[in-house]
């Protein structure tokens, strides 16, 4: 309640002031910096914000720390980056994306963190987010190309290696420059051995199905499942 939808006149805000909310230091929605940036939010005055975040180990705490860091070093240090972190006593836990989902769903003005393609499909309302280039939007308005521009800067930057043989290991693309580009993405990889012979035939098999999964037709499966096709530029690496 109170609190905007996705789209427009979503609720705008930045890394810092998510990295705050998420470390307690800010804890109420009428809190100035974020009213600040909202002109037009109403709601209850020292209204309390209910942070949730996830227990055990999760990719999703991985990337969304790794995030707040790259974006906020200042208020995010280094040292709450992981899949495992300490939070403030006064926050809310959260098993696994489902139960990430029911409590937000559940809880009137939470706040937490989710995969976008859960979040979509359970219609959580979604915040506006400055990303590097001052643009604010919502991972929808950013839409796949804006999704997608966050590797092509990475290559653009030297952030992501040009050569398949390269170590990938260390590569984040949090935080990515450009106009649309959504400031929080994952990619997923495929590693292989460069030898594949003791495989015999079935290698021929490995390769057909890895050029499937690059190809027009196995990227066009991809929003079934919540996620976004790889740009151009990577295809090229990939290939």
């Amino acid at each position: 309640p109170g609190i905007p939808k996705s789209g427009a006149g979503a609720l705008k805000l930045t890394a810092c002031i998510i990295a705050k909310i998420f470390k307690r230091e800010i804890t109420t929605w009428d809190d100035a910096e974020i009213t600040t940036l909202n002109p037009g939010l109403t709601v209850p005055a020292g209204q309390n914000i209910e942070v949730f975040h996830r227990v055990k180990g999760s990719s999703t705490t991985a990337g969304v720390t790794t995030y707040l860091n790259k974006a906020c070093p200042s208020v995010w240090e280094a040292g709450l980056v992981g899949k495992l972190i300490t939070w403030p006593a006064d926050t809310n836990e959260a098993e696994g994306s489902g139960g990430m989902s029911a409590a937000i769903a559940s809880t009137p003005y939470a706040i937490g963190y989710i995969d976008s393609g859960h979040g979509h499909d359970d219609g959580l309302s979604e915040i506006s987010l400055e990303n590097l280039d001052g643009t604010s939007q919502t991972s929808l308005e950013a839409g796949p190309a804006g999704i997608g521009a966050a590797a092509s800067e990475a290559i653009t930057a030297g952030v992501m290696p040009s050569s398949p043989l390269d170590d990938f290991s260390a590569v984040s693309l949090h935080n990515m420059a450009g106009a649309t580009t959504w400031p929080i993405v994952a990619i997923s990889y495929v590693y292989l051995r460069k030898d594949l012979t003791p495989l015999g035939d079935r290698a021929c098999l490995l390769k057909a199905f890895l050029e499937y999964i690059i190809s027009d037709e196995g990227q066009a499966l991809l929003p079934a499942f919540g996620a976004v096709g790889v740009p151009a530029a990577v295809k090229t690496i990939a290939q």
